[in-house]
């Protein structure tokens, strides 16, 4: 088997490699200085020349590398210019291709770039990584203009070479609830592009290799439409689509099926900030986060971000916002969402803001959110939370409607939560009673807010009735008695050190006539219509 010189390659030593892999290319292939191309195609920049992969001798069956001859096809095009990569249908084995400027990859239908199983076979990159962001990568791209992966093709990451194995029952099948675990050295992300400008990915199904998808770094005009993810919902790091400072970004008409988040915003501490990001029409299926801002990942800050039209089903938060390493995420629009957050999980909360306070010190926060027509099937609670001397204001939920198939009690749940995406400093909240929790924060407002729960003695539907649940984080399990669909009863509203409340929710209740609807501990100008 071929193998990449597995040593470190430094981010400038690729545009001045890219003329000599070219060269290597040419004389391998016969073709020589200019590009022998097919039939010329329409592109961005007028007509370009085309390449079919397996005219230059790609093994379509995926039993050899054809890594080599795709790698001289990209090389040549962009040295004359640009062109169109055009992969048919058949298996094609690859380690890391790296990708260039002006240079467009086409996967046509029944195609599949497979990412070889043998680690050896990826090119070790040497900068910005840690567990997720491994050297490893199938499709990698650093300072590029005018680049785009599209067509009805598949990028299959060969995800179980690079999983631990799992345990099976004794039919041979995958045990459920169980985390999958990866191997230490696994492909993550599969794509990653960085430092570029005017990025396209369209139409393409994507599958993990160990970790995450898709990773855009610090990149600028970027359209991401109509891509599908599909990965096991128990598969490990599996994000489906990551941002890391990027500005300028429209996302639409994807489908992801995955275990991590399916969509998370980043900042880290060598990326820029994140502004300017459009997200809309996406179906998810998660047991983690349907759209994610921040986490640990919050270290620059993140503003004009717009969520819209998006459905999710069986996933533990529909999205949620962190600020946990003192970044502010600010202006963010969620309007026109639906699903529920059927997980097989412990602790669901549709949606969640929680700022914390960084191991060193620093802490941000989160301001000028609104959220406007949800409707959501759920058996958790909207959770806000704030750690002292962060930010948590203008918080705006209206036209929301909450139903409770089953009422979960966080209380015994939440001093035991190990998740860090679980307010651990505020377990008052955390362990709070209500449907909407917020603790440490000014100018909230909840606006025709209705909830419908669980009639008295009534069962748990079959669909909710799940033998086990998995506790994020953990490897704990809980089993439940699904005999009755209320564990505790709930309260509409719980609010501690809140500052400024307008409530206009005349047809809302608590579970039981025995609770007050809202339970306020030093609560200031409260404005009840």
């Amino acid at each position: 088997m071929n193998k990449a010189e597995n040593k470190p390659i430094r981010r400038r030593d690729f545009l001045s490699g890219s003329v000599q892999t070219a060269a290597i290319g040419a004389v391998a292939f016969g073709i020589g200085q200019s590009v022998v191309a097919a039939t010329p195609v329409p592109g961005d920049r007028g007509f370009l020349p085309e390449i079919t992969i397996t005219d230059r001798g790609a093994d379509p069956t995926g039993t050899r590398l054809a890594t080599k001859v795709i790698q001289a096809i990209i090389d040549q095009l962009s040295s004359a210019g640009g062109g169109r990569v055009v992969i048919p249908p058949g298996t094609f084995r690859v380690g890391t291709l790296f990708l260039k400027s002006h240079v467009h990859l086409d996967l046509q239908l029944g195609a599949t770039l497979l990412g070889s199983p043998d680690i050896e076979d990826y090119a070790t990159l040497s900068w910005g990584h840690n567990k997720d962001r491994q050297p490893w990568h199938l499709l990698y791209g650093d300072n590029l203009e005018d680049v785009a992966i599209t067509g009805l093709g598949t990028i299959d990451g060969n995800a179980e070479a690079f999983w631990q194995p799992y345990e099976r029952d004794a039919q041979g099948r995958m045990l459920e609830p169980r985390w999958i675990k990866a191997k230490d050295k696994k492909v993550s992300p599969l794509i990653d592009i960085n430092n570029s400008r005017n990025v396209r990915i369209q139409d393409i199904t994507v599958k993990t290799g160990g970790g995450w998808n898709i990773h855009l770094f610090d990149c600028d005009e970027v359209q991401i439409r109509g891509v599908r993810v599909t990965n096991s919902v128990y598969s490990p790091n599996s994000d489906g689509i990551d941002l890391s400072g990027c500005r300028d970004v429209s996302m639409a008409d994807c489908y992801i099926r995955t275990c991590d988040d399916a969509i998370c915003l980043k900042t880290l501490p060598d990326s820029r900030t994140t502004e300017r990001v459009a997200i809309t029409n996406c179906v998810i299926e998660t047991f983690c986060v349907g759209v994610k801002l921040g986490a640990h990942e919050s270290f620059q800050d993140m503003r004009d971000v717009s969520i819209s039209n998006c459905t999710f089903k069986g996933t533990s938060r529909f999205f949620a916002l962190y600020s946990k390493s003192g970044g502010m995420l600010e202006n963010i629009s969620v309007t026109n969402i639906t699903g529920d957050t059927n997980a097989k999980l412990v602790l669901s909360r549709p949606i969640q803001l929680m700022v914390e306070r960084a191991k060193n010190g620093d802490i941000g926060g989160i301001r000028n959110v609104i959220v406007d027509n949800m409707i959501c099937h759920t058996d958790g609670r909207i959770l806000m939370t704030c750690d002292e001397g962060g930010t948590l204001e203008n918080i705006i939920l209206r036209n929301l409607v909450i139903s409770y198939p089953r009422i979960e009690d966080p209380a015994p749940l939440a001093e035991g939560a190990t998740s860090n995406q679980f307010p651990r400093n505020q377990l008052e909240a955390g362990g709070a009673r209500a449907a909407v929790v917020a603790q440490n924060a000014k100018r909230l407002t909840i606006d025709q807010l209705m909830i419908n729960w669980p009639g008295e003695g009534a069962p748990v539907p079959d669909a909710w009735q799940h033998y086990e649940r998995i506790e994020n984080g953990t490897e704990r399990i809980h089993r439940y008695d699904y005999a009755k669909a209320k564990h505790a009863e709930f309260h509409a509203l719980w609010a501690k050190h809140v500052e400024g409340i307008y409530l206009n929710n005349p047809f809302l209740q608590s579970s039981t006539p025995e609770l007050k609807r809202y339970a306020f501990d030093r609560v200031r100008q409260v404005d009840e219509r």
